[in-house]
This record gives structure tokens, sequence and C-alpha cells, in this order.
């Protein structure tokens, strides 16, 4: 299993920004599987459309199911045994033999654990009990995440990445919750900036859908040809609806190749 380049080593310097959602919807699985799959590690990803697809009852969280899946690092006594049980962590290296150079932050290490064990200390931290960088950090007496971004780079261990454990937050009712009231508090604070911002969203999500629908019937030939056979015995705004309940297969022709525009815009902007 791959390591997702969504999650890789290089994630770690913006790896705590925030993502939001929108703390109005609902973050469960089915939201997840319908709109944020593709956000997600390859095993949750797997899990996650099993529970879905095969109409499997769960009322776990996504950070729940993520918890009960890695924890499983927690029972590992060594890096060779936690790369066997996650072969997706095989590219993990042991921190000792990437990194001789003595330094403050190092010694500091030292005085918590032997540097050998540092990269098991760090999968079990961050993806078995979902700390931040932030608690880890402090609890190896470092001075803030960036100190502890640089020794995890050097042993490429995979981090969550923003977009994931902003789902993780907001799938938790008592996390989306303290996000919610972080952002309605912002909002108050910065009302025009945020009402600027909505328009301009606004503004470019108009033009983005435009462009998706003029490229859309620029792919399908087939489908503009019988439109314009319509519109020609057909007037007005209702011409689109004869058209579409005459034809529902064009109706979903025309959706799937919207779908399909729209997701090699969103893969070439990765």
């Amino acid at each position: 299993m791959k390591i997702n380049p969504q999650h890789s080593r290089y994630s770690y310097t913006d790896s705590e920004k925030n993502t939001s959602f929108g703390s109005a919807k609902d973050i469960n699985l089915k939201y997840i599987y319908k709109n944020r799959l593709h956000l997600l590690p390859d095993r949750m990803k797997n899990l996650i459309t099993q529970i879905v697809g095969g109409n499997i009852e769960c009322s776990a969280s996504l950070r729940d199911l993520h918890l009960s899946v890695y924890k499983r690092f927690l029972d590992c006594k060594t890096l060779d045994e936690a790369r066997n049980v996650f072969p997706e962590f095989r590219e993990v290296l042991d921190l000792s033999n990437v990194v001789q150079r003595d330094s403050a932050n190092l010694r500091k290490i030292k005085e918590k654990m032997p540097v050998s064990e540092f990269s098991l200390f760090m999968l079990k931290e961050r993806w078995g009990r979902l700390k931040t960088l932030n608690e880890i950090a402090g609890d190896l007496g470092l001075k803030d995440r960036s100190a502890l971004s640089w020794f995890a780079d050097k042993a490429r261990i995979p981090d969550l990445g923003k977009n994931y454990q902003a789902l993780l937050k907001a799938s938790d009712e008592e996390l989306n919750a303290q996000i919610a009231s972080k952002t309605k508090a912002y909002n108050r604070l910065h009302y025009d900036s945020v009402v600027r911002r909505n328009r301009d969203l606004s503004r470019q999500n108009r033009a983005l859908n435009s462009f998706i629908s003029k490229e859309a019937w620029r792919r399908l030939p087939e489908v503009r040809d019988a439109l314009s056979e319509v519109a020609s015995r057909t007037r007005g705004e209702e011409r689109f609806g004869v058209f579409w309940q005459l034809n529902p297969e064009y109706a979903r022709m025309y959706g799937e190749m919207k779908h399909q525009i729209a997701e090699e815009i969103k893969q070439s902007k990765k």
C-alpha cells in the first residue's frame, strides 16, 4: 500500500494550519465517503468504502475509527514491527541512522529516550494517539513543532496532512463545536474581510462553474447536437427542461462529464 502524497513526510510545516469544512455540516461517514474520500490515507479510505459501500451500520466518527485502526501502533515494541503491521510506513527510518550530528534539540530528545526509539514514538503519538505536533514537541522538551518537524522529516515519518487532520477534528462532535465557536468568534472580529472573501469565492465559483459547463458541452457533441434539434422546435427557457426530460441518458452523461472535469481541475491543483 503506497503512501498517499497528501500524507507525505513533507507536510509537517503546514500540517496544523486550520482548514474548515463548515461547522454546520454533519461530517459523518456517508458525507466523507461522498465528498472527502480522496483526503484520507489509503487504509482509512478502504475502511470507509467497506462500511458505507457495504451499507454497514456504523455510528462511529472518522476520528474514532482512525484511533481504533492506528492504536495497533501502541502495541508495537520496535520500528520493524510497526513497519510490518503497517506496510505503508515501510519508508520510515530509524532516526539514529540518519542524524548523527549533535545539537541542542537532539540532546533534548536523548533526555527522554534513545534516539533509535524516536521514530516509533512519533508513530505512536501522532498516528496512534492523534497528538498535535506542539503537544509532542512539549513532551520532548522542544521549543515548538518546527524543531520537531526537522527530525520527523529526516526520519521520513508521514504526517496526517492538514486536510485530513481538519476532517478528523470536524467529525468529532466536541472538537467540531470548538471549531464552530472559534470560527464564529473570528467572523465577528473580521466581519468585513469575511464578507469580501465570501464575495470573491462566490465570483470564482460562478466563473468555475461556467467553465465546467462549457467544457462539458464541448466534450459532448452528441448531446449538444441533440439539444440543438429540440431547441429548434421549442421556445424559451422550457426547452432545457423538455430536453432533459426526453433524454435522461444525456442528462446523466452531462452530469458525469461535469463531475469528471471538476475532478481533473482538483487533481491539477494538488
